[in-house]
């Protein structure tokens, strides 16, 4: 499917554009219809582009871009198109509308999040009894029959109206445009138009219920999760293209009785080895490819074979479950970290990590564990896990940081105070082995637990001055990364000289 670029001027509006007060953003949806004749959910087609030219405006058209600007202000940027301008588009059959909503305004982008949100709840099912197709906001769409994809990004048209940036696009079925879905008429659509009603031999026009200011009852209807179009006179294709979703193939109105029915898959128009059931799992091979079935039904008087439209082309899938990695281990200097990456889903064909200290990357620390260095102390130490699958979007997902402390020494010995305990000798201070080695050793010498002015070294020579008094030593351990750490010897006395 391709949208026209620019051309938005071109639009050939209504005789009236409606526009009305911006709504509070506490605005109740449209009022729903007063009955239905069952829940079930509309039958649909899936994408019906533009085929014919007929661009009066449908009243389905009509009647949705009044409800959307009554419920939530905007105003009209049109309905038809002149047949001779630009490419497909289902202006030219009045089969979308153009709501003028701007999404540089935080209120009218709230006023758009809530009309789509009704749209699609319940997997859609407002969309369903609508006959929308698709809407497009903001370089955006959103499609009925690829529902499992959700919001995808559109590529850049090169304007602001063209990426739909001023103004919501929605395009309808026909039975939506004709105003004879379940939403209108309170019966769910079982045999979908693709025309106009009442003309050229389709049936006669249902005619529009009353309304109620009840709330619609969201999730009374089960709504299937993935989309199957309903069978018409040339196969269809239900399911999203998406690597590793299923695929399946709806033959179609113009199958003979008892026919027996032959698929076969293809990619760009070649063949798919082995895809030749009903269903078709997407392989990563088909991403950037565009899907067709081809269906064969042979009878005794022979076979007929009709291929679907393409899908759009096959886009990569997504981790379902993409967890945040952990940092295990002590955070602290000289401390060997491990990342747990955590339980990713579906299993990543390979994971890769990036280290990174107040959020720069460390040169070479790739691997899933990372030794702490003294440079990392006080920086906030992150780690990035990138898990990759074949078919699937790159996906990288980053730790909490956690903040490098310094560490603490393993061994810290007491000193201890060797040499004669008397006036006249001198004494000489053992640090002894800590663990890991200070880069430094300080000494400071205590008198009766005063610390002796300029007795900063290793060694002490006793004065008279010393006797009697209780003497110790205290070292000073520095390194890069750890904490400063202070330890005392045990006291000994000074005696007199003999």
């Amino acid at each position: 499917m391709r949208r026209l670029a620019t051309g938005i001027a071109a639009v050939v509006s209504l005789s009236l554009l409606w526009s009305g007060p911006a709504p509070a953003a506490t605005a109740k949806n449209p009022p729903p219809p007063a009955s239905l004749a069952s829940t079930s959910i509309d039958a649909h087609l899936g994408y019906m582009p533009q085929r014919t030219c007929s661009p009066t405006a449908k009243p389905g058209t009509t009647a949705l871009l009044k409800a959307l600007i009554k419920t939530w202000g905007g105003s009209s940027s049109g309905i038809s198109r002149q047949c001779g301008v630009g490419a497909t588009s289902e202006h030219k059959e009045g089969r979308a509308l153009d709501w003028r909503m701007d999404m540089k305004s935080a209120s009218q982008r709230a006023r758009v999040k809530q009309a789509t949100d009704w749209l699609t709840a319940n997997n859609g099912e407002v969309a369903y009894r609508l006959g929308v197709m698709y809407i497009m906001w903001n370089q955006r769409i959103w499609s009925l029959y690829y529902r499992e994809l959700g919001w995808r990004k559109l590529a850049d048209r090169g304007s602001y109206t063209a990426n739909h940036k001023n103004h919501v696009h929605i395009s309808l079925s026909w039975d939506g445009a004709m105003k004879q879905t379940s939403w209108w008429t309170g019966a769910p659509v079982t045999d979908p138009l693709n025309s106009r009603c009442g003309v050229n031999g389709a049936r006669a026009c249902l005619p529009t219920i009353a309304r109620t200011s009840t709330a619609w009852p969201y999730q009374e209807t089960v709504v299937p999760e993935s989309f199957l179009p309903a069978p018409w006179t040339t196969p269809g294709i239900g399911g999203g293209p998406q690597v590793g979703r299923t695929l399946t193939a709806v033959p179609g109105t113009w199958v003979p009785a008892g026919a027996s029915l032959a698929y076969q898959w293809t990619a760009d128009g070649s063949d798919i080895p082995g895809a030749t059931a009903q269903t078709w799992v997407v392989g990563p091979e088909a991403v950037g490819r565009t899907i067709r079935v081809r269906v064969t039904a042979t009878t005794p008087a022979g076979s007929t074979t009709k291929t679907t439209d393409g899908t759009t082309d096959v886009v990569r899938a997504r981790f379902a479950t993409a967890p945040r990695p952990k940092i295990v281990g002590t955070v602290a200097t000289d401390q060997v970290v491990t990342a747990d990456p955590g339980a990713w889903a579906p299993e990543p064909g390979s994971l890769s990590y990036r280290w990174r200290r107040d959020g720069d990357a460390i040169k070479g620390a790739t691997s899933q564990t990372y030794l702490i260095t003294p440079a990392d102390t006080g920086d906030r130490l992150t780690v990035t896990v990138t898990a990759r699958r074949d078919g699937f979007y790159t996906n990288s997902e980053t730790s909490a940081a956690q903040t490098v402390a310094k560490a603490e020494f393993g061994t810290v010995p007491v000193p201890v105070v060797s040499g004669d305990f008397v006036a006249g000798a001198t004494l000489t201070a053992d640090p002894g082995a800590w663990e890991p080695a200070p880069s430094g050793t300080a000494y400071a010498w205590f008198a009766n637990g005063s610390k002796l002015t300029g007795a900063t070294r290793a060694t002490l020579v006793l004065t008279a001055a010393h006797v009697g008094k209780t003497l110790q030593v205290r070292v000073k351990a520095a390194r890069p990364g750890y904490r400063t750490t202070y330890v005392r010897s045990a006291g000994v006395v000074v005696a007199p000289a003999e």
